[in-house]
């Protein structure tokens, strides 16, 4: 079986729907995945838009990643 563990949003996506459909592919079949989202000052309102959306954070890449989260 493929798995993809890790995704990374170059182009921040503009709504929740396609947000959940590309972070969803890190973490198919009940594995855990990780997505990484790069995000300029213009991307900050879409950030707030999704959370609120999604009732959920986007946090900051914190210093440290837990591997087992992409492996």
């Amino acid at each position: 079986m493929q798995s993809v563990t890790v995704v990374i949003n170059f182009d921040f996506p503009n709504n929740s729907s396609t947000y959940l459909h590309r972070i969803g592919r890190s973490g198919r079949y009940g594995q855990i995945g990780l997505a990484i989202n790069l995000i300029t000052e213009k991307d900050q309102e879409n950030v707030l838009k999704i959370e609120k959306e999604l009732d959920t954070k986007i946090d900051p890449m914190p210093e440290h990643v837990d591997e087992n989260l992409y492996r």
